[in-house]
């Protein structure tokens, strides 16, 4: 009996919080911020790492290549966008964009779907909209990162080799616009499309070939309707180069600008995509 374990008395009663309360807008961040760190592998393995930031290695190379030249060999007095404009950027790394994007925005969706955790997210003070806008809100910084930053890079970059960096500045800030807007354009329509098949799907390899299946079909489909009736309008639907040329239009380059009708389906896909995702997710539910 002197052996026996003593019976201990343990308080596991329910006690009020006594930590500071972090306001709604933290747990928004935190979806951003984990949003951003998945498909970057940031935190996660070496090998996790290697695809996404191979392409981005591929992404800016172009930029980096041009401002380069004039900075490493002095006698070379060509500009940086004499080598490559904003829009030939855009259009070079587009088969680029379409790999981080396929490889990265729908799937950040499907994880907590095919884990069944919508339900514990929704049933705290977390929202549906909330969650959803957190999501999408990673999505647009992610892809900033591979579309507007090789942009950003030339634009400085520019700065930096020219021969008077304030004049030039000074002459060339009106770019900005056009090289912020036309980056969000392509940003805005992939954001929306991938993030819209993602939600529509638990399973990722579904998600993602989702998206393939639309800006690989996509342009064999317009291209062959562009060819037979020798129109640039069916290039207005195509989902892989339409955003891409709207881009360039505002970056102040016209590469077969199919007119007014690529800006209602970019307004179609954006709206659209926004409204599958609400209506996904408005139930509140892993449904």
């Amino acid at each position: 009996m002197g052996g026996a374990p003593r019976a201990v008395l343990h308080d596991i009663r329910y006690s009020r919080f006594a930590g500071a309360l972090r306001p709604r807008r933290s747990a928004v961040a935190s979806f951003v911020a984990s949003g951003i760190r998945r498909p970057l592998g940031l935190r996660r393995s070496a090998s996790a790492k290697i695809w996404p930031f191979l392409l981005l290695g591929v992404a800016y190379l172009p930029a980096l290549a041009v401002v380069a030249v004039p900075l490493l060999v002095p006698a070379v007095s060509v500009q940086p966008t004499d080598l490559i404009s904003y829009a030939q950027l855009l259009g070079t790394n587009s088969v680029v964009l379409l790999a981080f994007v396929a490889t990265s925005v729908p799937s950040m969706l499907t994880r907590d779907r095919r884990d069944r955790v919508l339900s514990l997210y929704f049933a705290t003070a977390l929202s549906w909209f909330e969650y959803v806008a957190g999501v999408f809100l990673a999505a647009l910084a992610l892809l900033a990162i591979i579309v507007l930053g090789p942009l950003l890079v030339l634009f400085v970059g520019s700065i930096a080799t020219a021969d008077a960096p304030w004049t030039w500045f000074t002459d060339h800030l009106g770019d900005l616009p056009g090289i912020v807007g036309g980056a969000g354009v392509v940003v805005l329509f992939h954001a929306s499309l991938a993030l819209a098949i993602g939600s529509l799907t638990a399973k990722r390899v579904f998600a993602v070939g989702g998206y393939l299946a639309v800006v690989l079909v996509g342009p064999a489909l317009t291209g062959a309707v562009a060819l037979v009736t020798r129109e640039d309008w069916p290039l207005a639907l195509d989902p892989a180069s339409g955003p891409v040329r709207l881009a360039a239009y505002l970056a102040g380059e016209d590469l077969a600008n199919p007119g007014s009708l690529a800006w209602v389906v970019w307004v179609l896909v954006v709206v659209g995509g926004l409204a599958v995702l609400g209506g996904r997710y408005a139930r509140g539910s892993d449904a």
